[in-house]
């Protein structure tokens, strides 16, 4: 009896802790109490859900840091934001935004498609900033990698250590999915002039990617031992595949003597290029962005640039937030691989918005044993304005999607750079078969964007002191110092 008193006693304690690390909430009109469908729910850990059509959604606590804040927005409706701390509430009640029209909207005159267009390609140069500027930013790569088929046959080597048992234990503890992330914080100057470079200036960075297993860890070992083991400091590798053919320098194969001047040089150089790579790995992932705003000479979203070659929509009122925009549909007539909607301000007919995405593949070619397919570009760019009453961009985020294969045969012809006569010393061969699919999402918040000078900015050095930090996993908002 006494034991079943106690069940009972437990059971009741885990409903109740159950039920308050659950909410079932839902969100309805102040005025009407009617439900307010597919309200926007978004939590300050960047994770966010839609309430169904009748205005319900489920908050999970125990996913949630007490400190995490929640925000409840839907168009027409004042957005609301609560302490998940301090919540425990089952109604949310949202309270009408009006809309205030600007003068525009009162005469008699309706703007067609063509007219818009018109007025911003017109407003261009007055709406968006184009000089040399800073801009804080934070930068987030992630990216997925599916090997869909790794097969190598006919192997042979030279280098005992390094045979087809070892290539197979490799394949069989190779994971077949790949997911890494890279975040940076950095300044980042920049001008639309082709002339000059690009600059960065990295404040910090963190990276995570899958790390194998010890198998897995323990077969790389044995294949760098026999690399250090066969291979002399001054050889190189000489790759060939068919008519193809290049240099490899293979890292790890030198010695570090800490009393020979000359190889700690090296080694420092090697460090510097590194730390040099990785800043213009990130300016180039940042460019890659930027190449996609709608005024830039070759940009791919050339909606404005060559109207002509789009069918605009009949364009429609909406609301971006608290601000009434045109919305416009736009659609290729030939073969643009790009369609979009357009966000525009009605006052100055800046381009506010971008939505895009690509409806034939961007680019597909096969050809001797290789193929490249990138079958998707798509996301939204935000532009705002900053101090100098000028827009910029202020938000992006773009998925990329990409499937490579190569099939073909591999050699790796070991040489050395101070052997007289015949330089060739080990040879490994075999073919290849591969077949790749690789996700990637790009996003890019500017947090401050300021003119500057071509003085200030030639004065910005190019040198990189920092290097990403290896984390586990992500679980802090990695903004919140900037």
């Amino acid at each position: 009896m006494f034991r079943n008193f106690i069940i009972i006693i437990i059971f009741l304690l885990l409903t109740k802790t159950i039920h308050c690390q659950s909410l079932n909430i839902q969100i309805i009109d102040s005025l009407t109490a009617k439900p307010i469908p597919y309200t926007n729910i978004y939590f300050s850990n960047n994770n966010g859900l839609i309430s169904d059509d009748n205005g319900e959604f489920e908050l999970i606590k125990s996913q949630l840091s007490q400190n995490d804040s929640m925000y409840i927005s839907s168009m027409g409706y004042n957005k609301r934001s609560f302490f998940i701390n301090d919540f425990n509430d089952t109604i949310i009640r949202l309270i009408q935004t009006p809309i205030k029209l600007s003068d525009v909207f009162l005469t008699n005159k309706k703007l067609s498609s063509e007219e818009i267009i018109s007025k911003v390609v017109e407003n261009i140069d007055k709406n968006y900033e184009k000089e040399f500027s800073e801009n804080k930013i934070y930068l987030s790569r992630k990216s997925n990698t599916s090997t869909e088929r790794f097969i190598i046959n006919k192997f042979k080597s030279t280098v005992p250590e390094i045979n087809k048992s070892l290539i197979d234990s490799l394949l069989v503890n190779l994971g077949r999915e790949n997911n890494s992330g890279l975040e940076t914080l950095a300044y980042y100057y920049t001008s639309f002039d082709d002339e000059f470079k690009k600059k960065i200036k990295i404040i910090k960075s963190r990276e995570t990617y899958n790390k194998e297993g010890e198998v897995l860890e323990s077969i790389n070992k044995k294949m760098e031992d026999a690399f250090k083991k066969e291979l002399k400091p001054d050889s190189y590798y000489k790759i060939k595949s068919g008519i193809f053919g290049g240099d490899l320098e293979i890292d790890g194969l030198e010695e570090v003597d800490s009393t020979n001047v000359e190889s700690l040089k090296k080694f420092e150089e090697k460090e510097i290029k590194e730390k040099d790579d990785f800043a213009q790995g990130q300016i180039w992932t940042i460019n890659r962005i930027y190449n996609f705003l709608f005024f830039e000479k070759g940009t791919a979203l050339d909606f404005i640039l060559k109207p002509n070659k789009y069918n605009f929509s009949v364009p429609n009122f909406n609301l971006l937030g608290d601000d009434l925009v045109y919305q416009i549909e736009a659609t290729p007539k030939g073969r643009s691989k790009y369609s979009a909607t357009l966000y525009i301000n009605p006052e100055d007919f800046a381009i506010v918005r971008i939505d895009f995405r690509n409806i034939k593949p961007v680019y597909k070619i096969k050809l001797l044993g290789v193929f490249v397919n990138i079958y998707m570009r798509e996301g939204k760019m935000i532009l705002s304005k900053f101090d100098n009453e000028k827009y910029g961009l202020s938000y992006a985020k773009i998925n990329f999607g990409q499937r490579t294969g190569f099939d073909r045969p591999i050699k790796l012809i070991e040489k050395n750079k101070n052997v007289k006569g015949r330089r060739k010393q080990n040879e490994i061969s075999f073919k290849m078969d591969l077949i790749t699919d690789v996700k990637t999402v790009a996003e890019l918040q500017v947090f401050d964007s300021k003119k500057i000078t071509r003085e200030i900015f030639e004065k910005v050095g190019n040198k990189n002191e920092v290097m990403p930090e290896y984390l586990d996993e992500f679980t802090t908002n990695f903004w919140e110092e900037f």
